[in-house]
């Protein structure tokens, strides 16, 4: 939180901007607010004047507002149309920050768009800079390499955040997102987290955790007949880093009376002691890096010692018997899979009844080991932003024509969320009603997605 010393700093009035990409997916499994804008409001001194606006729930921008600065954060899909609001904003004289993932790591790229930079966790940077601007001494850049380490995951001030945005109550169908941890030890090549939070592990404290979960219900919460307990979407990179710290953290927001979604390690669901806490925390839905079902391309990935086809099958089917939702997400990657793999791994999900599933063409993601891999190898084909939402290839493709392959991963994508395939799921699978209305918005975005993409290529669809 804010310290008393910058209390008496000069008021300022500034608008934080969460930009959507063109390409960004339109379902409504999204986060209440934007995280990284969340903490910035948390720690601001309350004698400041901050709006927030969010892109991906159609809030306008008020490009001749009287703001002593504006502030955008974007991850790699949001990048140019943050760019393209920086640039409308100082065509006016105002003064913008940006910041975030992708700004992060292509400083050269961002630079051109702003009048200042933040690289990395901004929690240590942020009450400097705020000064910085009331004293007329903006430095281009604010790297929080240069501060001390975050060492600590600091509490949302959800009544802050509620007055700043323009969100109005929603009920148990829509996701208020929180912290419970920071941090991952691990570092796989396709993550951005050991390059950018970091591999401290860092929990919250336990009162204050509880604390935010009560205030976040007060003024983010409407309950109804239909869902009388509010879903809240765990934004951690990995809850469950060790079981002793994971059953500690799931006590703890079992006595809080909630549902909740979290990123999930596939060997803790080996555990059923661990599911069964799981299910009596109020989880509803575990997001699994399943990557593929084919066992060759799960040993390219260092998974195939210890995954498989068939251990999927079997903990989906003691997941849901449990009561537990196991959202699978699959890598499609073609240097891997073949369109023969593309129509198993269909099959497989409409057997399975997999809940809400994801699949991605393999995007080496700025930030990532795997992006400057395949920088270096000369693999990437296409820096264009807007496609970085993994559904179009950006890689070489040397077995197939890319425009086919892209075709052939979107039909198929389309495929798992047949109207049959939807029903089955419904059927099968615990929380009924979240798992229709969410279905039914990834159906109709990929959709969208694929409608557009065919008329780009004039291809005829089947």
């Amino acid at each position: 939180m804010s310290k008393p010393e910058h209390q008496h700093i000069k008021a300022l009035k500034f608008l934080l901007i969460a930009p959507k990409g063109k390409k960004d997916s339109k379902s409504n499994q999204k986060p209440l607010f934007n995280m990284a804008i969340g903490v910035l409001v948390s720690i601001t001194p309350p004698q400041h004047n901050i709006e927030i606006v969010d892109e991906h729930f159609g809030d306008p921008i008020n490009y001749d507002g009287d703001y002593d600065f504006v502030g955008i954060t974007s991850r790699t899909i949001d990048a140019t149309r943050g760019y393209e609001i920086a640039d409308t904003f100082r065509k006016k004289g105002t003064k913008v920050i940006l910041g975030g993932l992708h700004v992060s790591f292509n400083i050269e790229e961002a630079k051109v768009h702003a009048d200042t930079l933040v690289c990395g966790e901004a929690e240590n940077l942020w009450l400097t800079l705020l000064e910085d601007i009331a004293l007329n001494r903006l430095k281009p850049l604010y790297d929080s390499k240069d501060f001390a380490p975050v060492k600590e995951v600091l509490a949302l001030d959800y009544e802050k955040i509620a007055k700043a945005s323009k969100r109005e109550k929603v009920d148990g169908t829509k996701s208020i997102p929180i912290y419970v941890t920071r941090g991952c030890p691990y570092e796989c090549s396709f993550c951005v987290t050991p390059n950018f939070t970091g591999k401290l592990y860092r929990m919250q404290k336990p009162d204050e955790l509880k604390k935010q979960f009560e205030t976040a219900k007060k003024v983010f919460f409407n309950a109804n007949g239909k869902s009388s307990k509010p879903w809240f979407m765990l934004c951690d990179e990995n809850l469950g880093v060790s079981k002793k710290k994971l059953w500690e953290s799931l006590d703890l927001i079992k006595e809080c009376n909630i549902n909740f979604s979290v990123f999930f390690s596939l060997p803790l669901l080996e555990d059923k002691e661990t599911v069964k806490k799981l299910v009596e925390a109020g989880c509803i839905m575990v997001l699994v890096g399943f990557e593929s079902i084919k066992q060759s391309t799960l040993e390219a990935y260092n998974k195939g010692h210890v995954n498989s086809a068939e251990k999927y099958s079997r903990l989906i089917e003691e997941c849901r018997q449990a009561g537990l939702n196991v959202q699978g997400n699959f890598l499609i990657n073609p240097e891997l899979d073949s369109f023969e793999n593309m129509d198993d791994l269909v099959r497989f999900v409409g057997k399975n009844n997999v809940f809400m599933p994801i699949f991605q063409i393999i995007t080496p993601y700025p930030g990532t080991t795997m992006y400057w891999e395949y920088k270096k190898n000369g693999w990437i084909t296409d820096e264009n932003w807007e496609k970085y939402n993994a559904m179009n290839l950006v890689i070489r493709s040397d077995r197939y024509d890319p425009i086919k392959f892209q075709h052939k991963f979107m039909t198929s994508y389309y495929k798992v969320y047949s109207l049959k395939n939807i029903a089955n799921r419904v059927r099968r699978n615990p929380y009924k009603l979240l798992n229709l209305v969410t279905s039914l918005a990834f159906r109709k975005n990929i959709r969208e997605q694929l409608d557009t993409f065919e008329k780009e290529h004039n291809i005829r669809s089947k």
